[in-house]
């Protein structure tokens, strides 16, 4: 099995009210959030995969989302990627764990890789229900959604992308959502997307509160628990605490 190593990346920030990350906690208590990508990386090749892709633009973050976004110069995802020596059309694999504008906003960087997503989610990002319109920049309110133009490998359910690279299907921050599973020479890592926006989803069990399905947020979690050894989630800022923040951490 080969082992992989996760890089963490910030691609830039997002304000939210602290609740759409912990479900019916911390009303009125307004956070800003880092919009993070992984790198996968391999010691004995060249491969590698890009998971998640950040927002698209401030603007159409703050006009569509109405949410207030940052983004420097040096977050910018192919920026970022060229200092650490990556090419990005060097990439064929990207990974999306779901379709929100957050997750999927940059994919046009990478010209030669091909995209899994689940297929459900797919399906729901073209006709959600009224109140996801906006995450998803739907056609339906007139937008182009942000993942427009990318090629996708559509997958329906669990599956096997190369040695040490898995994705579970976990439905409950919206109906297609998939997990990440790394082989890592510290053990399986998960990245599950927005069903973990912060740790305290992981600590305290607490669905994340922009939600499709609490009763499938619990089942996919207990899944994930059972097959993971850590778990990273996408919005939390303590995934920075060391720097570079790489997974597992050195010793």
């Amino acid at each position: 099995m080969r082992q992989w190593k996760i890089t963490a990346i910030q691609t830039g920030t997002i304000e939210m009210e602290k609740s759409i990350g912990t479900y019916l906690k911390d009303s009125g208590t307004v956070i800003r959030i880092p919009n993070i990508s992984f790198l996968l990386e391999v010691s004995d090749g060249p491969e590698k995969i890009i998971v998640d892709t950040g927002f698209e633009s401030v603007e159409r973050s703050e006009r569509i989302q109405k949410q207030r976004a940052w983004r420097n110069e040096d977050q910018k995802l192919d920026v970022v990627l060229r200092d650490m020596g990556v090419d990005p059309a060097m990439i064929r694999i990207g990974i999306l764990t779901h379709l929100h504008f957050d997750h999927c906003g940059q994919n046009h960087l990478f010209p030669n890789a091909k995209f899994y997503v689940q297929q459900s989610e797919l399906r729901y990002a073209f006709a959600p229900l009224p109140d996801e319109l906006t995450p998803y920049f739907s056609p339906l309110i007139g937008e182009k959604p942000s993942f427009w133009g990318t090629d996708f490998e559509i997958i329906d359910g669990d599956a096997e992308i190369t040695d040490g690279i898995r994705v579970v299907h976990t439905p409950g921050h919206t109906p297609g959502g998939q997990t990440l599973l790394v082989e890592t020479d510290g053990g399986i890592y998960a990245i599950p997307g927005d069903n973990v926006f912060l740790y305290e989803n992981i600590e305290k069990n607490i669905p994340c509160g922009h939600i499709y399905s609490r009763a499938d947020w619990f089942s996919s979690m207990g899944k994930v628990r059972r097959m993971a050894d850590h778990i990273l989630p996408s919005h939390d800022q303590l995934v920075f605490s060391t720097v570079p923040a790489v997974f597992p951490r050195p010793s």
